[in-house]
C-alpha cells in the first residue's frame, strides 16, 4: 500500500500545489495524493472560515488526470441535509476515490445512502476535550469511529501514546503540522466558533467583518485564553518549549524521525495543513513535509 499525503488548499492553493508536483515528481510515483478544501461558501464547511473559493473544471481535471483525488471539508457540526449548495457539491464530486471530511453523523449516513462512492474521514475538529495520556473514553471513542469511517484524524497529542498503537493503524490520518499549541484548552470551542460563522454569514470575510473573522480564525487570539495574551503570544516559542520537554513523544509538528516511526508502526495516511498560510510559508511546509513522507516511505 502506498503512503497517502492529504494536502490542504485544493482550489485556494492550486498554483502552489501544481508547482510542488512539478518540482518534486516523486510525489506522484511514491505516494497517493488527495487534495482538500472548503468551497462555494457552503454552510456545511468547517475547519476554516469560508472565503470566496470556488472549484474550477480545469483545476479539477488536472487533479483527476494525475490520479489525484479530492476531499471536501464538510466539517460543520450543524447540518441541514436539504441545503442546495451542499447537495450540488456532493453531486459534482461524486466519484470513486473522492472523500468527505465530516463530523456530523447524520450527514455521514445521508451521504452513504445518497452518494455511496465517497470515502469518509472523521475530522480532527470533532475532538474537543481529551485526556493526555489517552483515557478509556478517548480510546473507546476512537474504536467506535473506526467502525463508521474509512479514516480518522486523531488529536496530535495522542499519536505517540502507547494505547494509540493498539488501535487499527490503517484507519488513521496523521496531521503533520498542527499550528495550535499542545493540549490547547480551547480546541473544540475554537472549531465550533469557526463553523458558526459559516452558518451565520453567506460571505464571512466581508470588509465589515475582517477584524472579527481574524480574531476567530486563530485560536490563540481568543480573549478566553490564559496561555497568551495576544500581543505577546508566539506559537513557535510554546512549540519549541514543549518539544524540548517531550522530545519524540511530542505530537504536533512532526520530525522526519517521527514520520518514519509512524510509517513503521503501520500509519499510511498523513495530512499537511496550510489553507490560511502565506504563499511562502505554505510552499516551505508543503515541500518539507512531502519530502519527509517520501523519504520515510522509501526507508520503511
Amino acid at each position: 500500500m502506498k503512503t497517502r499525503i492529504n494536502i490542504a488548499g485544493a482550489y485556494s492553493k492550486h498554483t502552489e500545489i501544481k508547482f510542488i508536483i512539478k518540482s518534486i515528481p516523486e510525489i506522484l510515483t511514491e505516494c497517493d495524493i488527495t487534495v482538500y478544501d472548503g468551497i462555494r461558501n457552503c454552510s456545511w464547511n468547517g475547519g476554516r472560515i469560508n472565503k470566496n473559493i470556488y472549484d474550477r473544471d480545469d483545476i479539477t481535471n488536472y487533479y483527476y488526470d494525475n490520479n489525484i483525488t479530492v476531499a471536501l471539508t464538510l466539517t460543520n457540526p450543524v447540518i441541514d441535509t436539504k441545503d442546495s449548495i451542499g447537495n450540488d457539491i456532493l453531486k459534482r464530486f461524486h466519484r470513486t476515490g473522492n472523500t468527505i471530511i465530516s463530523v456530523n453523523e447524520n450527514l455521514l449516513r445521508y451521504i452513504k445512502d445518497e452518494y455511496p462512492l465517497y470515502k469518509h474521514t472523521r475530522s480532527i475538529t470533532s475532538f474537543g476535550n481529551i485526556s493526555v495520556p489517552m483515557c478509556d473514553s478517548d480510546y473507546n471513542r476512537y474504536t467506535r469511529l473506526e467502525e463508521m469511517y474509512d479514516y480518522i484524524v486523531p488529536r496530535c497529542e495522542h499519536v505517540f501514546d502507547t494505547r494509540f498503537k493498539t488501535l487499527n493503524q490503517s484507519k488513521y490520518e496523521i496531521m503533520l503540522n498542527d499550528t495550535c499549541v499542545y493540549r490547547c484548552p480551547f480546541y473544540g470551542d475554537h472549531f465550533k466558533k469557526i463553523a458558526e460563522q459559516n452558518r451565520i454569514y453567506k460571505e464571512p470575510w466581508t470588509p465589515s467583518n475582517i477584524k472579527s473573522m481574524k480574531n476567530i480564525e486563530e485560536c490563540w487570539l481568543s480573549n478566553k485564553s490564559d496561555i497568551k495574551p495576544t500581543n505577546t503570544f508566539i506559537p513557535e516559542s510554546y512549540h519549541n518549549r514543549t518539544r524540548d520537554k517531550l522530545g519524540d513523544t511530542y505530537g504536533m509538528d512532526l520530525t522526519s524521525k517521527q514520520i518514519s516511526s509512524l510509517i513503521k508502526q503501520g500509519i499510511s495516511n498523513f495530512k499537511i495543513t496550510g489553507r490560511e498560510m502565506s504563499t511562502a510559508d505554505y510552499m516551505s511546509e508543503l515541500r518539507t513535509y512531502s519530502t519527509g513522507v517520501i523519504t520515510a516511505s522509501k526507508d520503511k
